[in-house]
């Protein structure tokens, strides 16, 4: 719930399940382990929420439709003009499931990183969000992950670039944001 999610609270998180026995054990590990007092019964940590970060969050819940509905809206603009360009795909769409476009992001063929700068620097808010993947990152490695073979992963840390479609993004950002994606594309895919 970081303020740049589709839904905030400033910071933290929130979950959700159908498990009683579930649900009883992360209120556990949310508040030290402790159930009343300083009874620890169960390895947690401090995860409690503020009671202000929680009505921020409550109103947030309240507006979440309409963010989505923001976020889809402008996604689905970017998508109808960047749809054709050649070396530049938006991979995430698929009928099985409903994006809520936290992020859009595009698998560019060839020269990411100078699209990025090329973008950054007429003021669009392109970014690479994952340099290294999880697998290779120190603890995962450590416990030997980053030995498995994940080749679109790996792949994918050196191809993909976000674009803006958060709600406060208007009709003429888009606009502008296609405009310089395409010229930037034009000349460097």
């Amino acid at each position: 719930m970081y303020a740049s999610k589709v839904a905030t609270t400033g910071e933290g998180g929130v979950l959700s399940t159908d498990s009683d026995e579930l649900a009883d054990k992360l209120r556990l590990i949310r508040n030290h382990g402790m159930l009343h007092g300083y009874d620890t019964r169960h390895l947690g940590l401090n995860y409690r929420m503020m009671e202000t970060s929680a009505a921020i969050g409550s109103v947030q819940m309240d507006r979440l439709p309409g963010f989505l509905r923001a976020r889809r809206r402008n996604a689905k603009q970017l998508m109808e003009r960047l749809r054709r360009v050649e070396g530049a795909e938006f991979t995430q769409d698929s009928d099985d499931r409903t994006h809520v476009f936290y992020l859009y992001t595009l698998y560019l063929r060839k020269n990411r990183d100078a699209i990025q700068k090329r973008l950054n620097g007429k003021g669009v808010g392109a970014a690479v969000y994952f340099y290294t993947p999880v697998h290779r990152t120190p603890l995962y490695a450590t416990l030997g992950y980053s030995r498995k073979s994940l080749p679109k992963t790996d792949a994918a840390t050196k191809h993909v670039l976000s674009l803006p479609v958060h709600p406060e993004v208007t009709k003429a950002d888009l606009v502008r944001i296609g405009d310089e994606f395409l010229a930037a594309a034009r000349e460097l895919l």
